[in-house]
């Protein structure tokens, strides 16, 4: 069984309302992987997410250290 400590790429996208970012976490297996969301306090435009895409990526992986350490 996979764990976080698996994920090798992480890729986040923005959900059609635009108030949730998905995170998938990419394992090598290409059965098992992780999905989490957050949910923004406001709406984000998709070019504007797009802008920023590398700075959700750094998220996503800030959120799997955290998990990692708990």
């Amino acid at each position: 069984m996979m764990t976080f400590d698996d994920i090798e790429q992480i890729d986040a996208t923005l959900a059609e309302d635009g108030r949730s970012v998905c995170f998938y976490g990419h394992t090598p297996d290409d059965d098992q992987t992780f999905v989490w969301s957050v949910r923004l306090p406001m709406r984000i435009a998709e070019d504007v997410f797009e802008g920023l895409l590398p700075a959700w990526r750094e998220l996503g992986w800030r959120m799997v250290i955290q998990q990692h350490e708990h």
